[in-house]
């Protein structure tokens, strides 16, 4: 019998033989393609690191999660970087590193970024440690304003402003502990952006407020007028004959002593001669000055003596009136404003042009709500309480006014606030009032040729975090797409390597 074999014509396969280096070779080639795949990630990694960290030096790619958009800046600080014609130099005394981790200059540093960002060559900022480069303080030893560690001095020209800690931040005394401040609020862009316009400025007129009547000088007022780029100084018009030719306003703050007729004599011819006077009162009643208010009324501001109140419109009491801006053009610029102006302890004034000379105009500017009232004060009057009675005044009053020269083209003027104390520090330091805003649009209408920069400081208060619908999809994506996508990435990878 014959047993037909169907493999016989077909070639035997050879038994495939186990080879050492074969597998050795194919390990090799996958380490290979890992190792190339690993370096072509970390190239990637630094690439977009370097690409990144060049955009952000060139422009402004932070997002600020702060409650109170601690570190925005205005469109008027922008406007002002965007327009430097020269090259400022700020010079910070402090290693760059101890300046940024600081708990308080690396907010400024924070800050700072922004500005150098925006501004761009014409802003060049250097750090310049003091302990290994002690001589940078003798070229900066004429200052009048203290040089330390961490002084950051802002240059143009022979132009120089200093700015120390104190300078960026609100403080408070201590309501827990005597002698402490609590640090309040965060200025930070109040004092760069105002020291920048001060040192660019092509000409530095001087403010004198006057002294020799025990007047008060809030030193929130003086610094209105520094951060606007004038020489604040003092002037003591007993002591002197003549007013300083750079004289541009005179500031009699709060005084309670009457001046002398040869002292008024001299205010009025600063003012025919094109300077300005500003009036904050601060007395019982106008009979404590009638030499002074007999010259305000010369130009058709006659101060009374009654005391406003208005028991619905106030913040502790009656006498701590909200007042209210009224239709005047000089108010145009700050009439879409939300915040409140707060005149504690104020007069009336009345306006009258007919007893004004022919050669001045006047207008009101400030003046309380029509649910206000007056009492007439008078050295034998005393009341019981704050409350309406009969023969009480109706509102609205008159509370601040400002009139104008124009017997030549000079054009002086006097600006009289009967509501002095508004210039107190605690109420020009409020950002949820109006009083400084008020006060900083005043004098830009006064010296129009000054850039005046009010910018409310920012609350250091805690606060809960809440973020917008944008944020908070960026925030999801960081913390959550990104790692679910590795996570799933990972988990393929490895499934896929399993098979090979």
């Amino acid at each position: 019998m014959h047993i037909w074999n169907r493999n016989k014509n077909k070639k035997a396969r050879k038994p495939k033989r186990f080879s050492l280096k074969r597998l050795k070779n194919r390990k090799l080639r996958q380490a290979s393609i890992s190792a190339a795949g690993l370096a072509a990630v970390l190239v990637a990694v630094v690439l977009i690191n370097l690409i990144a960290t060049s955009l952000t030096d060139r422009y402004d790619l932070t997002l600020d999660l702060t409650s109170n958009q601690l570190y925005e800046i205005t469109d008027e600080t922008k406007d002002m970087l965007r327009n430097l014609e020269d090259t400022v130099d700020i010079t910070i005394l402090a290693s760059e590193d101890d300046f940024e981790t600081d708990t308080y200059y690396g907010k400024v540093y924070t800050l700072l970024q922004k500005y150098q960002n925006l501004a761009g060559d014409k802003l060049e900022v250097s750090y310049v440690d003091p302990y290994t480069n002690p001589n940078i303080l003798d070229r900066y030893s004429d200052l009048a304003s203290p040089i330390q560690l961490g002084s950051m001095l802002i240059s143009y020209g022979d132009n120089t402003r200093v700015l120390n800690q104190t300078d960026f931040y609100d403080v408070e005394e201590s309501s827990s502990s005597y002698g402490y401040y609590d640090v309040t609020g965060f200025q930070g862009e109040q004092a760069l952006t105002s020291a920048i316009t001060s040192v660019t400025n092509d000409d530095t007129p001087a403010v004198y407020i006057l002294q020799g009547h025990n007047e008060s000088i809030s030193s929130s007022l003086s610094s209105l007028f520094t951060d606007a780029g004038f020489d604040a100084n003092t002037l003591n018009l007993t002591e002197t004959d003549e007013i300083p030719e750079d004289a541009a306003v005179l500031v009699i703050s709060l005084p309670q002593a009457d001046y002398t007729e040869d002292e008024i004599d001299r205010i009025d011819a600063f003012v025919k001669d094109g300077g300005d006077l500003m009036v904050f009162d601060g007395t019982a009643s106008p009979s404590d000055l009638p030499v002074l208010y007999s010259y305000l009324s010369e130009w058709g501001i006659q101060v009374q003596a009654d005391m406003v109140l208005d028991a619905d419109y106030n913040i502790d009491n009656a006498a701590d009136i909200l007042a209210q801006l009224t239709n005047a053009e000089t108010n145009d610029d700050i009439a879409s404003s939300d915040l409140t102006l707060v005149t504690p302890n104020a007069k009336s004034i009345t306006l009258d042009e007919d007893s004004a000379a022919s050669d001045r105009t006047v207008e009101a500017l400030m003046e309380s709500r029509d649910t206000s009232y007056a009492k007439v004060l008078t050295d034998e009057t005393e009341y019981d309480s704050y409350d309406k009675e009969d023969g009480d005044t109706d509102g609205p009053f008159t509370l601040a006014a400002l009139a104008e020269y124009t017997g030549n083209d000079n054009g002086g003027q006097v600006f009289v606030c009967t509501a002095g104390i508004m210039i107190s520090d605690d109420l020009m330091g409020a950002s949820s009032l109006m009083n400084k805003t008020f006060l900083s649009n005043v004098v830009s209408h006064l010296q129009p040729a000054i850039d005046i920069v009010s910018i409310p400081s920012k609350s250091m208060d805690a606060e809960p975090l809440i973020l917008g619908s944008i944020s908070r999809f960026i925030v999801f994506v960081v913390l959550a797409l990104i790692p679910i996508a590795m996570f799933l990435s990972g988990i393929l990878v490895f499934f896929r390597r399993r098979k090979l």
